[in-house]
């Protein structure tokens, strides 16, 4: 008669030896491609958009779009949010949808043609309190009505303050960059 833990012994070892076999390792280039495109563009000497901005306040702050990347500008009078798709000197190109031909065509763009760059930035709390503060206030507005069976006036100074805290979080965290003077798209190279 055979005990169940002699059984159960053999096949956890088995399981074990099956996990512990190693895999495949990744090359520097795999693993670069996988961090995204700004490491993809160390693999090899290629071009990139340079934003740069010099604000009165907050100083020298320059934004790099590498091929790949998605970019949200303000050209020819319309709104495009597409993908980088080439750059060169004094030109970009973007992979717009052509519904007629069923597929993605490269559109091409000079520097002086684009008016304005929207970023998206990522700012931790900032960017959620952008969202949430006004909900926040939303709803204190709502429970002080469904509460109290009416508006008062002392409610006002905080649902006030939580919409203007949160749209100017929402503002801090997507600005709108007008190209000028101060702010100008150029290119740059990695090598």
């Amino acid at each position: 008669m055979v005990s169940t833990s002699h059984l159960i012994f053999p096949f956890f070892l088995f399981t074990t030896v099956v996990c512990a076999q190693p895999q495949d390792t990744l090359t520097t280039e795999q693993l670069l491609q996988r961090r995204g495109t700004a490491y993809t563009a160390l693999l090899r000497p290629s071009r990139y958009l340079a934003l740069d901005v010099n604000h009165t306040l907050g100083g020298f702050r320059r934004y790099r779009f590498f091929v790949g990347d998605e970019m949200h500008f303000k050209a020819r009078g319309e709104k495009y949010r597409e993908e980088l798709y080439d750059v060169t000197d004094s030109t970009f190109s973007v992979l717009m949808a052509n519904e007629v031909m069923n597929r993605d065509e490269p559109v091409t763009f000079r520097f002086d043609e684009v008016k304005t760059v929207y970023l998206h930035r990522r700012i931790p709390f900032i960017t959620a309190a952008g969202t949430l503060f006004p909900i926040a206030g939303g709803v204190y507005l709502l429970a002080d009505v469904v509460n109290n069976r009416g508006i008062y006036s002392n409610t006002f100074p905080v649902v006030g303050a939580l919409v203007l805290s949160g749209a100017l979080f929402h503002i801090i965290s997507n600005p709108h960059i007008r190209l000028n003077k101060n702010h100008r798209l150029k290119v740059l190279r990695t090598y």
